[in-house]
């Protein structure tokens, strides 16, 4: 390659012979290329980064200063309540941007950290600009679902030694805070260290309109007394998951209020089971095994409602897709399989069948033959023998 580009920069050399004129002094008004004004998408980019440091200063005026109209006034109110919060890295990223004349959409990106938590969190968003007296500005940011805590409510934040928890004023985070480090203690006993991070971001919904401002996909939130939130990718045959991207447990206080302390523990201990082991689930992981697990380690031993039928549990998010009697049917079931694996084979057989699905040796798509093959390698016992030992 070397000798290569050696022989293109000699031809290049030899192709000045043909030149007719002198050339033009060095520093003459024919070499000093004039720069190019920067475009309206260069311009709409340069807003974003404005916004971003405004916002992670907590400085509501510069903030209020890069929109227009109402926004200015939600955008003021926006930035002190983020104001109140630790945020770090705050970037607003435009990867589809439209001008019409003095108008422009954006597609806009906002991740975001918090300090002393891992991973980036943040969503997407519908930006409108116009373009006033040479100067873009934001008039209109859309959406109703996905937002930031900071966008919501005034946030405030607290800390333990493993969460930072964000809640609006009318929660009494003194109830929540010692669940959450005792459904810690219960996995540190259950789980092996390595899957357990540090420290988690949990989000406190005030009432289940918060809850559905804060989520995007998730359905039935409002319903939910707590659920695990995270995004991750996947890759290779076993859909093995290489990067855990944003993670928290998100918290709706009304139902959690509800619970009794033991039914506060169980429910934290299950979603934060997910939230542990979201690196390690694999996109073939069973939906039975995936809720099983979490039931077993939050200590939620359930009766069947019928016999277990696994095999209509086996794929992925099986169990997500159901409600009412059908879905606490699905737990049940579940429930029953992951303690009877354990009470048979013990908990690190448990953990290792859950491990084997991100194995590219154990080939084949999602389902119950899967399972089935995963269990015979495993466990040396069929999906069917499953289920009779766990009636």
């Amino acid at each position: 390659m070397r000798a290569a580009a050696a022989l293109v920069a000699v031809a290049l050399a030899g192709c000045g012979g043909a030149s007719t004129g002198p050339s033009a002094p060095p520093g003459s008004p024919a070499q000093r290329a004039t720069p190019a004004p920067p475009s309206d998408a260069d311009r709409l980019r340069t807003l974003l980064r404005e916004r971003a440091a405004a916002l992670e200063a907590g400085d509501a005026h510069a903030y209020g200063a890069t929109a227009t109209g109402p926004q200015r006034a939600r955008d003021r109110t926006a930035a002190r309540h983020a104001s109140r919060l630790r945020l770090a890295e705050v970037d607003l990223e435009a990867d589809d941007i439209a001008v019409e004349g003095r108008r422009a959409t954006l597609r806009v990106d906002a991740p975001y950290r918090i300090r002393g938590v891992r991973g980036e969190f943040g969503g997407s968003r519908r930006v409108v600009a116009v373009r006033s007296n040479g100067r873009w500005r934001v008039r209109d940011v859309r959406g109703a679902r996905g937002l930031a805590p900071w966008e919501v409510d005034a946030f405030a934040e607290h800390r333990t030694e493993h969460f930072v928890v964000l809640a609006p004023p009318s929660v009494p985070v003194a109830e929540l805070l010692p669940a959450l480090e005792a459904g810690y203690a219960r996995m540190g006993e259950l789980l092996s260290r390595r899957v357990l991070r540090h420290r988690y971001l949990v989000v406190v919904a005030g009432d289940a309109v918060q809850a559905q401002a804060l989520t995007t996909q998730i359905r039935g939130v409002e319903t939910l007394a707590a659920i695990a939130d995270a995004t991750v990718r996947e890759e290779g045959s076993a859909r093995r998951v290489t990067a855990v991207g944003s993670l928290r447990l998100l918290v709706v206080w009304p139902r959690f209020s509800a619970l009794d302390a033991e039914g506060r523990l169980r429910v934290v201990t299950h979603e934060l089971t997910h939230a542990a082991l979201a690196g390690s689930t694999s996109g073939r992981t069973p939906g039975w095994l995936t809720e099983g697990v979490a039931l077993y380690v939050s200590g939620d031993r359930r009766a069947l409602l019928a016999p277990a039928d696994l095999g209509a549990l086996s794929r992925p998010g099986a169990i997500t897709r159901l409600s009412g009697e059908a879905q606490a049917g699905a737990y049940a079931a579940s429930s029953a399989a992951a303690f009877a694996i354990a009470d048979r084979f013990g908990r690190r057989r448990l953990l290792a069948l859950y491990d084997a699905f991100n194995d590219e040796q154990l080939a084949g798509e999602p389902g119950p033959r899967l399972a089935n093959r995963a269990l015979r390698r495993e466990l040396g016992i069929s999906l069917r023998e499953l289920e009779a030992i766990a009636d």
